[in-house]
């Protein structure tokens, strides 16, 4: 499998996203948080949708040169339109627009709808760190893309909807949380698929409610995503459900919604307003060593803290490089090909 440095990947996603005709801004924002999902160590979003966006372009469903509008706001909140646009253009700009009314209000929440596929929610909230706050964003599919089963049912009901929180603290990294509802995220499934991997029991359930470890059974056929932690999971997916799409016009989950992409809730919290920040990040960083202290379970050597992991990913990578599947690399150079992009 070749690897990349970081920025020979952010360089061919941009050409070929210049190629099919989108500005060098649209195109720079999707390059570097899709080459920022695989330096986290999440390969499920990183440069394995450059096709899938690609294909979203020509179908007419990424909607090139469009722009975020608000259409309703107080000081506090607002209510953005993505207008269909790369969906990662559109979730940048509204978790700025939450992060300027925090600077206001101490608060700022947005709500997002008609915005496509967004990649890593883990990219967001940062930007709100990097601004002195915490962040917090919820999706869900858009009222569609459905692919979980619910707890205590069978088949693809609910999306496997996602929650990114981020803290600063006093280390080199920031506390931050990204997960999904599911078991995994479906993207992993692709990723297992085009290594030619099985994935773990628990994960896949068919139509029949049967286990299955063979992601081409979720990818190409009817096999359903199953919720972390039974009734923990599903009750957690009933919550981002609500919360980015009842508080926008997306809507919640539902049979036959006319559109898929993501619905987003979106909140930024100015600290500086509750308590000095030197106060809380030392206070989190006391709370850091104080849960790293605990004894070690067995086979453990070290407790890690959320954000911990994909932190020290990035290091690595950012100094040795990006491993690409062979299989997506070959549908990256078609894709590059038929653009003329070099590779």
């Amino acid at each position: 499998m070749p690897i990349f440095k970081p920025d020979e990947l952010r360089r061919i996603g941009r050409e070929i996203y210049e190629q099919m005709g989108a500005s060098p801004e649209e195109a720079e924002i999707v390059a570097d948080l899709l080459v920022e999902a695989n330096l986290a160590g999440h390969d499920s979003h990183g440069v394995v949708r450059i096709p899938q966006y690609v294909s979203a372009i020509k179908r007419g469903q990424i909607k090139l040169g469009t722009s975020t509008e608000v259409e309703k706001e107080t000081a506090a909140t607002a209510v953005v339109n993505g207008h269909w646009g790369f969906g990662h253009v559109t979730a940048k700009a509204a978790m700025q627009i939450a992060i300027e009314k925090a600077r206001d209000c101490a608060v700022g929440i947005v709500t997002v709808h008609q915005c496509n596929h967004i990649g890593r929610l883990g990219a967001y909230p940062p930007l709100a760190v990097d601004a002195g706050m915490a962040g917090l964003m919820t999706n869900n599919g858009h009222g569609a893309d459905r692919s979980m089963a619910p707890f205590g049912g069978l088949g693809r009901i609910l999306p496997a909807s996602c929650m990114a929180v981020a803290f600063p603290s006093d280390r080199a990294f920031p506390v931050a949380l990204d997960l999904t509802a599911a078991a995994a995220a479906g993207g992993k499934m692709r990723v297992a698929l085009a290594r030619g991997e099985q994935v773990p029991d628990g994960w896949l359930m068919t139509a029949d409610g049967k286990p299955t470890t063979e992601p081409g059974d979720y990818v190409h056929g009817s096999a359903s995503l199953v919720p972390f932690g039974g009734h923990k999971g599903y009750g957690l997916g009933i919550v981002f459900d609500i919360l980015s799409g009842a508080f926008s016009p997306a809507g919640c989950t539902r049979e036959n919604s006319p559109v898929t992409g993501n619905a987003l809730f979106i909140q930024a919290i100015r600290i500086d307003a509750f308590v000095p920040m030197d106060e809380f990040s030392s206070e989190v960083g006391r709370f850091i060593d104080y849960v790293k202290a605990a004894e070690k379970a067995p086979g453990f050597d070290e407790i890690l803290i959320p954000g911990e992991r994909s932190w020290r990913t990035r290091v690595d990578r950012e100094a040795n490089g990006i491993v690409v599947e062979d299989a997506t690399w070959a549908q990256i150079c078609d894709v590059a090909q038929d653009l003329n992009v070099k590779v």
